[in-house]
Formats: structure tokens, sequence, C-alpha cells
């Protein structure tokens, strides 16, 4: 814990303890309301009885089992929620109902359903269940649909989106409930304890201790109920706090013609395309012939449909009226105007994302991540997150992105906004080397005059 948090809450225990002290002082009666020092004392008493850590694993052990069984359902429920609009509704007022009644009233009515041990394993899921059921279905619902777009043109399967967008994107909220659940969750587990009274646990020592009426015993153990809480929540900031990066060996002995591959004749043919929004045509009856045989730059105003043209040849946009065709299996790669870079991964781990292939070896992905590092001009960014890196080392990463998937289609929408003049030249020098080596589709939108070395370029106006 830094010293910004630690000094705070040093200072809270100590103001807590103070104000315990002093009504302990005033009230004068230690068997009724014991003073720090004997409470302390009490506390570290219990460490040494006989039953100890059965007591406290006994309890932590049920709070475990209550909370997977409730998150369990909760992601399941939440996930199948947010992609059925009739789901979520059917669920509503299941998690409305199992919100709004007291805790008390499952416990009094779970008595008469279950044994002692059991009883606070299912107050734990019913407490828990709606607190993670709503975050997460929130943390998913306000996940970015751009970024679910990108995933979509690099041919992320529904799986893969879930699990590389949705979950990171819903990393906050998803904590934020579990902190939330099992602090509800102890305090639950602990009532039905009480009332319960299985063998063990820190509910049942309490309520003996009740009945003998050895108060300090009591709050010594409200004090180590309080201390495993703490723990668990301190738990879930520091797995919270984890990144769990794909390492790939660093080396730069990549070659531009090392990934050889047979170069068939691609093309895209576009027929009357018709896209309005609103009430604003976009493209109206849009004709064109692309191929890999030429680079084809589609020029225009800033507003005029480069981007959405480039979205519906990406096959993320639909159109009102006309067709597209093309040969099948022909993957395409993306390099957005608006970047999509995710933020919770790091630079190489953004420029590896669009590889669709699982047998690549990791120092393969390496050593091509390093080669389109160094081509992009951007060594020693490799181990950094986009929000550390200025809005055109961003804008070079995407490209980067979009070539190390070596695709059959390349669309490039203004790659390279937010360069100087003299890096562009650099910039598009390797990518006429590329094109050349590669020989995929371009289809790039640009309001500037590219110049591309050893390639055949047409300019298509919209």
């Amino acid at each position: 814990m830094k010293n910004k948090q630690l000094y705070p809450t040093l200072l809270s225990i100590l103001f807590i303890a103070t104000v315990w002290q002093l009504i302990s002082m005033q009230i004068g009666f230690p068997a009724i309301f014991p003073s720090v020092f004997n409470l302390i004392k009490q506390v570290f008493s219990l460490f040494g009885s006989e039953h100890f850590l059965l007591i406290v694993f006994t309890t932590i052990l049920r709070g475990i089992i209550g909370f997977f069984l409730a998150f369990s359902l909760a992601i399941t429920f939440a996930t199948i929620a947010k992609f059925s609009t009739f789901w979520k509704a059917f669920f509503y007022p299941i998690n409305l109902i199992t919100r709004s009644i007291p805790v008390i009233s499952f416990v009094l009515i779970a008595i008469l359903w279950f044994s002692p041990p059991y009883l606070p394993v299912f107050i734990a899921i019913i407490t828990m269940f709606p607190i993670l059921y709503q975050n997460i279905l929130t943390g998913l619902e306000q996940t970015d649909n751009k970024l679910l777009e990108m995933a979509s043109v690099f041919g992320k399967t529904p799986y893969e989106k879930f699990v590389t967008i949705y979950i990171p994107a819903s990393k906050s909220f998803i904590f934020d409930g579990i902190s939330t659940a099992m602090g509800f969750g102890w305090r639950a587990i602990i009532i039905g304890e009480v009332l319960a009274q299985p063998i063990h646990g820190i509910g049942t020592a309490m309520k003996q201790t009740q009945a003998f009426i050895n108060v300090s015993e009591l709050i010594a153990w409200t004090v180590i109920a309080v201390g495993v809480s703490y723990f668990f929540d301190s738990i879930i900031k520091l797995i919270k706090g984890i990144h769990l990066q794909k390492r790939f060996q660093e080396t730069n002995t990549f070659e531009i013609f090392s990934f050889k591959q047979t170069i068939d004749k691609v093309d895209i043919n576009a027929q009357n395309i018709y896209k309005k929004f609103n009430d604003k045509s976009v493209l109206n009856s849009y004709s064109a012939l692309f191929d890999n045989e030429t680079v084809s730059c589609i020029k225009g105003l800033s507003g005029i449909g480069k981007t959405t043209l480039l979205k519906i040849l990406a096959q993320v946009e639909t159109v009102d009226s006309g067709e597209i065709t093309f040969q099948k299996n022909n993957h395409k790669a993306f390099s957005f105007q608006d970047v999509r870079l995710l933020p919770w991964l790091t630079v190489s781990e953004n420029i590896a994302y669009s590889i669709r292939s699982k047998h690549i070896r990791k120092q393969e992905i390496g050593s091509l991540v390093s080669f389109l590092l160094t081509k992009m001009e951007l060594n020693g960014h490799g181990q950094k997150y986009p929000h550390e890196l200025s809005g055109g080392q961003q804008q070079r990463v995407g490209l980067a992105r979009a070539l190390a998937a070596r695709s059959a289609i390349l669309l490039l929408d203004e790659p390279l906004n937010g360069l100087d003049n003299e890096l562009k030249i650099r910039i598009i020098d390797f990518l006429s080397e590329w094109i050349t080596t590669y020989q995929p589709l371009v289809v790039w939108a640009t309001h500037e005059d590219v110049k591309l070395k050893n390639l055949k370029v047409r300019e298509v106006y919209l």
C-alpha cells in the first residue's frame, strides 16, 4: 500500500480506537464494554484457542463456496441477458425480488429448508448473486462496440471476443461487484451461522459467547470477522491490478520475405451500393471493382463516405441495397482512422492481436511484432499501453496491427494521421515494400496524395 493510502488508514484506525477507549472509560463496566487493551488481549487469546483455525477456516470455506456458486450463476445469467432482450426482461424481476427481500427473511425460511452446515452457503448465494449479476451485466453492456467491430474484422470468434474484449472491458465493474458482494456475503454467512449454529463457524462462536454473556470474546470474534473481510477485500484489489502479459521473445531476425505465400488474384466487386444514415444518403448507386493489381486510393471530402465504404468492404456495415461480391476465405485487415486499440493490452499485444493462426510459435510472433515496431519507428514502446502514446504513435500501432494480420484484403482509413511529412515518407516507403511482397488487395481512404514505389495507384473519387 502506498504511503498516501497508508497514513489515512492508520489515522482512521487510531481514531476508532481512541473513540472506543473514551466510551469504555465513560461507561466504566469492562464486562459490558471492554477497553481497547482488553479487546486486543482477547483477540490474541483467540489465536491460541484450540479450535480457532478450524472455526475461521470453516467460515471462510462456506464463504468461498457461496461466492463461486453465486458468481457462476451471475456471470452465466448476465451473459445470457446481454445477448438476449427476452432473457434480460425475464431475469429482471427475479433479480429485483432477490435484491429487495431482507436477508433475515431468507434466513428464517432457509432454517426450515436446510441443515445447519448448508444454510450459511445458501444465504451467501442469495445475498451475493443480485449484486454480482447487476455489476457483470452493466459491465458487459458498456463494452465499446467499436472494439467489438475491430475484433470482427480480424476474424475473432464470439468466444474470443468475450474473453479478450467483453471480460477485460467489464473488469472494473466485475471487481467492484465482487468487492461489494463479498462484503455483504461475509455478514450474511455469519448471520446464518448465528441462527443455524452449525458445529463450527465464527457465527456459532459468537452465539456461544453471547449465551455466556462474554462481551469481550464476542467483540473479539467480530474483529476476527472484520479481519477476514478486509483480507479478502485486499486480495480482490491485488488481483484486479494484475495484468497477465503474453511474453514474446524479442528478436530482430524477421525478414519481410520470410513469410512467403502463394499470391492469387483477389478482387471485390461492388455493384449499385446504396447506403444512407437517417435521411442522408452517403453512397448512392456506387459501383467499383477493386483488385490486388492496383492500389485503390479513395478520395473525397471529409464526411463524403470514405469510411463507410471501407466498413462495407470489411462487412461490418451493411448496405441498404446493392451487392458486394468477393472470393470466400479472403481475410480482411483494417487500419482504423480512430485507431481502436485495446487499452488493457500493451503495444506489442495489440499488434499481435490481429494474428489469426494459432499454430504460429511465440518466437515467430515476437519476431514479426519486433520487426513492425522497428519499421513503424516505435522501438522501446512495445511494453507501453496505448494511453502512454501520442496520437500519431497510436495510429502507427493500428497500422502495424493491420499489417501483422497479413490478410488478402488490406483496408486503410487515413493511416498516416498525426505523422509529420518525413515520417510519412518513410512509412509509405515501407508500405510500398510490404504491398509489393504480399500483394494484398489495398483500398486506401485518404485526402492526401499517396506515392507508392513500384506500384500502380488508382484514385477513386466519391
